[in-house]
């Protein structure tokens, strides 16, 4: 599944190093879940997808060009998945207990982006901070900085 965003990003940017490659598919992985997100109440707001584009570009230093095709490329993995484990372990594995805090509290930026949280967007949350292995006080503290951003 990851080799789709992986396969499109070769192509369109030739020939890359492996750390490279494993970068663009921590920015899939980490699309799929902010998705997973703001689509947990049963619809896509263009607010919540507004910070998606805005939180990928920033984290990843990604270009307007690429963020369509990477959000329906998550659009499209998520449909397909049975689980979340497979993207979740790679940001395990892959990044620090800070970098995955730091996903969390992007993760509340989304569902606080229509200016609703909603029931399933916390739950949601919650079962992606345990994947992540983050402490129920680290996700706690992502909440309350997402929260007082709005």
């Amino acid at each position: 599944m990851i080799k789709t965003f992986t396969k499109y990003f070769e192509e369109l940017l030739g020939n890359q190093e492996t750390a490279n490659q494993q970068t663009l598919t921590l920015e899939l992985a980490s699309a799929i879940l902010m998705l997973e997100i703001a689509i947990a109440d049963g619809y896509f707001h263009d607010h919540e997808k507004d910070m998606m584009t805005q939180l990928l570009k920033s984290e990843f230093d990604l270009v307007d060009d690429n963020m369509d095709e990477l959000i329906a490329i998550a659009q499209q993995e998520l449909k397909e998945t049975i689980s979340l484990h497979e993207f979740t372990r790679l940001l395990t594995d892959t990044l620090n207990m800070e970098q995955r805090v730091k996903i969390v509290e992007n993760l509340w930026r989304v569902a606080f982006a229509d200016n609703e949280l909603d029931k399933y967007e916390e739950y949601h949350i919650r079962k992606i901070s345990d994947l992540l292995y983050i402490s129920h006080t680290d996700y706690i503290k992502a909440k309350h900085i997402a929260s007082n951003e709005v």
